[in-house]
């Protein structure tokens, strides 16, 4: 008498564990698809960029906004003042920050003569970047090399 009889206990718990499950994921899946359909009715602008918001200056311009800075004295590296005669404006780069819609722009010059890393004698700094908004140097940026 090894056969065993079908136990209502067993029996009882499973479909019980059925009844509850699927409700919860018939709910889960609802959820779901009404968080997707609230997502999708979000309005998209038609364009993500402005076109009349980004404007591109003639990089001469600019680079003569940038002289004129670096002539007020707003281009330092370690403290030291950089002259226009010291550097030779190679690049203007244009970045458009989406985050904020704003653009950046970014001149590289390269020095005349390297510049010497305070405290450092294998180094030496060959270039020099610096972003400008509205005409007035905000940020600079050594380029160093090693000797």
């Amino acid at each position: 008498m090894n056969a065993r009889a079908p136990s209502l206990v067993y029996g009882s718990s499973r479909s019980l564990r059925g009844v509850i499950m699927k409700p919860v994921f018939a709910l889960m899946l609802l959820c779901a698809a009404g968080l997707d359909a609230a997502l999708a009715s979000v309005p998209v602008p038609r364009h993500l960029i402005n076109p009349d918001t980004p404007r591109i200056e003639d990089p001469d311009a600019l680079v003569e906004r940038y002289l004129e800075a670096v002539d007020r004295g707003e281009l330092q590296v370690f403290g030291r003042k950089i002259g226009r005669a010291m550097i030779v404006p190679v690049r203007v780069e244009y970045v458009y920050e989406l985050s904020d819609r704003a653009m950046r722009i970014k001149v590289y010059s390269n020095l005349v003569q390297p510049l010497a890393v305070p405290g450092q004698n294998d180094c030496q700094i060959l270039g020099v970047s610096a972003v400008m908004e509205d005409g007035v140097i905000t940020e600079i940026e050594s380029h160093v090399w090693l000797k």
